[in-house]
């Protein structure tokens, strides 16, 4: 933090730590070789924060298994580009905003982040956020779980692309996973009888529960 008087002033540097990809991973599961952390200064004082753009404080991160398919190397056809070497990874967050240059967000406002990177504060063009409305009663992790990536993906599965009878049978695989889970559930609220497969005992109870 930057020294001074007042507390504006205290926070108009942080050191943000932040996860980057530091070589591409063509198969397998990536390590420490692949995925390092760093630490940068970040200035957020609101004199260098450039107009229609909030400083934010990452509270929640998602990590939804689609950005291992970013780290190929190889574009494939995705929808998504590939992370750049040394470039910091970026997934779907939950922050609090420490400073603002947009008159609709103020200091405090919770927002959610389809572009967040993986870092402890970041800057970002107001145009990509949308606020957490704290009158709701949702928790914050349930944007990014049952209202993010994972319960949408599941809800156009069933809801939309499947659009299963009351008393069909829906088989999923991988029914223990993000999607998985949520779209057994969307299933059975539809009155379905569902069945799912899962690689480990342990997958089984987290499924059934």
């Amino acid at each position: 933090m930057g020294g001074g008087g007042g507390a504006k002033e205290e926070m108009a540097v942080v050191e943000s730590r932040e996860w980057y990809l530091s070589s591409y991973v063509p198969e397998g599961v990536p390590t420490s070789d692949h995925i390092k952390l760093r630490t940068v200064s970040l200035s957020v004082d609101v004199d260098s924060i450039p107009d229609q753009h909030v400083a934010i404080q990452l509270l929640w991160i998602s990590i939804d298994p689609y950005i291992r398919s970013r780290m190929t190397g190889h574009d494939d056809g995705l929808y998504f580009p590939q992370f750049n070497l040394n470039q910091v990874i970026t997934e779907f967050g939950i922050g609090r905003v420490i400073r603002s240059k947009d008159s609709n967000f103020t200091e405090g406002d919770i927002v959610i982040n389809p572009f967040s990177p993986v870092a402890e504060y970041c800057v970002m063009p107001s145009a990509f956020l949308r606020k957490a409305d704290p009158t709701a009663g949702i928790a914050l992790p349930d944007y990014l779980g049952s209202l993010g990536v994972p319960g949408f993906t599941a809800w156009v599965g069933i809801g939309v692309l499947g659009n299963p009878r009351p008393g069909s049978n829906v088989f999923i695989s991988a029914a223990a996973g993000g999607v998985g889970i949520f779209a057994g559930q969307l299933a059975k609220l539809k009155g379905c009888r569902v069945i799912g497969s899962t690689g480990s005992d342990e997958k089984v109870y987290l499924a059934i529960i």
